[in-house]
């Protein structure tokens, strides 16, 4: 594998590196950006990024909606220069009570306590986003099928672009001074500046701690989960068919393959402490949730979702969801399901007691493919429709 030196020397003029199979491009946009200045502390908001945190855990500290709350459209008012409602091609995410939405052909900010008022700013990025951005110093991190763009997050003009390439909905996440992005292979961007810094390894999906970079990837030439230093050089791999992203707390990585089996992975080392398959579960495609010494895996295309105890992978309590095909959402004692054609659920953290379910019919809502906590509400996206709705 090539060395960091190595990758470093290169950048800056196009380059050819080859990745595990893959061959990735590195180029510096020269001209046409703004360094972003100002303090830059870690990423803040009610959901700054997919997962809730870098480590892709489903925390949060809001409040599920009251049992009768109500649900609006995000996107009634949003429109294109054509007139055209826009549709949510993923999830969004909140700072401030400001949603920051991927639509057909760019971004929009949206005010949650204003939907009705239409954009507070959208911008045009000429390709359409399928990941989902992240907030961190002021700014919004856009990846793209081309490149990743940063704007300042109150106006939305554009600070700079870089060459780095991310597809799926956890393909980007920030630590430090750099932003880490997934795609045809990992890579690592000044977040001032735009410059890349590395670009190396495999991987499609990204979760991160403080001491490195855990991706997965599935595809006819690699498959597995691959564990990186923040440098770059890979630590360890585990071979399998992962497809959703990986979780990472204190030093353990939990994730799930394609087949519904449950891992838990010493994070420095790569060791194999516990891999459970379970009943009911099966196509994990979003990604776990973890929390203290619980986690929970979502049904994927099965029936069944369920908690485990963190250490040993033995269950505590198993529940009738349906399909789940996003990853759950965990609150100080409660966890909720999106449960793909049912409605959100949530249920007792401890028990597996269910608390209140809204009806996806009673809503008038799409399939249900992802959740995200707002204050004392849930933002839902509805992939079938690529609707996005509130409820609160």
């Amino acid at each position: 594998m090539p060395s960091r030196r190595a990758l470093l020397s290169t950048i800056g003029t196009a380059a050819s590196i080859g990745a595990a199979g893959c061959i990735g491009q590195i180029r510096r946009e020269l001209a046409g950006y703004t360094p972003i200045e100002g303090p830059c502390d870690a990423p803040t908001g009610t959901w700054p990024t997919a997962g809730g945190d870098p480590g892709r855990t489903g925390r949060t500290t809001t409040v599920p909606p009251a049992p009768d709350a109500t649900a609006v459209d995000l996107l009634a008012s949003v429109r294109d220069e054509e007139g055209q409602q826009q549709h949510a091609l993923s999830l969004p995410v909140v700072a401030d009570g400001i949603a920051y939405i991927p639509v057909t052909g760019g971004l929009v900010a949206v005010d949650l306590n204003a939907p009705m008022d239409g954009s507070i700013w959208s911008r045009d990025l000429d390709v359409d986003i399928t990941a989902v951005p992240v907030l961190a110093c002021g700014a919004i991190f856009i990846p793209g099928t081309d490149h990743l763009t940063a704007l300042n997050s109150t106006s939305g003009e554009r600070y700079w672009r870089a060459d780095a390439v991310g597809f799926s909905d956890t393909s980007a996440a920030v630590l430090d001074n750099s932003i880490y992005v997934a795609g045809f292979s990992p890579a690592a961007v000044d977040i001032r500046t735009g410059t890349v810094q590395w670009l190396e390894g495999a991987g499609e999906t990204l979760a991160l701690d403080d001491d490195g970079i855990y991706t997965t990837r599935s595809d006819s030439q690699v498959s597995g989960i691959f564990a990186y230093d923040l440098n770059g050089e890979e630590r360890w791999r585990v071979s399998g068919e992962f497809v959703g992203s990986a979780s990472v707390l204190d030093g353990t990585v939990w994730v799930a393959d394609y087949h519904g089996t449950a891992y838990a992975i010493d994070a420095r080392t790569g060791e194999v402490y516990w891999s459970h398959s379970f009943p009911g579960v099966n196509k994990i495609d979003a990604g776990l949730a973890v929390a203290r010494d619980e986690v929970f895996v979502p049904a994927g295309t099965g029936t069944t979702s369920v908690a485990l105890d963190a250490a040993t992978g033995e269950i505590r309590w198993a529940v009738d969801t349906g399909i789940v095909t996003g990853r759950p959402v965990v609150g100080d004692d409660w966890v909720a399901f999106g449960r793909t054609n049912d409605g959100i659920s949530v249920y007792d953290r401890s028990t597996g007691e269910e608390r209140t379910t809204w009806s996806r019919t009673e809503y008038h809502l799409g399939t249900i493919d992802g959740l995200v906590p707002v204050e004392e509400g849930f933002m839902i996206w509805e992939g079938s429709s690529l609707g996005l709705s509130l409820l609160r």
